[in-house]
This record gives C-alpha cells, sequence and structure tokens, in this order.
C-alpha cells in the first residue's frame, strides 16, 4: 500500500464525507443567484427607494385627518 498525501483524491465510499469537503460545500453552496448584499450600494438604494416612499406616504396619509391642539 502506498501512502497517499492528505491533498489526494481518494474514496471510502458513498457514506463517508471528510469535514474539509463539508465545509466547503456548507460555505460556497451551488447556488447561481447572488445576494443582495453583493448588489452595489445605488442597486441597493433603488431597491428600497420605493418601499421607504411607500411607508411615509401611509404615515401622510394616516395624519392627514388629524388636527394639531
Amino acid at each position: 500500500m502506498t501512502p497517499q498525501s492528505p491533498a489526494a483524491p481518494h474514496d471510502h465510499g458513498p457514506a463517508h464525507h471528510h469535514a474539509v469537503h463539508i465545509s466547503a460545500q456548507l460555505i460556497a453552496p451551488a447556488s447561481t443567484t447572488r445576494s443582495v448584499l453583493a448588489w452595489p450600494a445605488w442597486l441597493r438604494v433603488l431597491a428600497v427607494l420605493p418601499v421607504v416612499l411607500a411607508l411615509w406616504l401611509a404615515v401622510w396619509w394616516a395624519n392627514a385627518g388629524v388636527v394639531a391642539w
């Protein structure tokens, strides 16, 4: 039997998983979608701006009939 280096590919069967391979899958899952946090700042602002404007409009509309005493 020849010794293998730790980085050499080898197979222990389908039930055996190395922690290095498992953590690599958890860190970088095979997903093609990009996170919103990866967007540029100006694009994140454009994405949030309609929600903020709608909330301000809702507050203004709710306070439209209120009379200051």
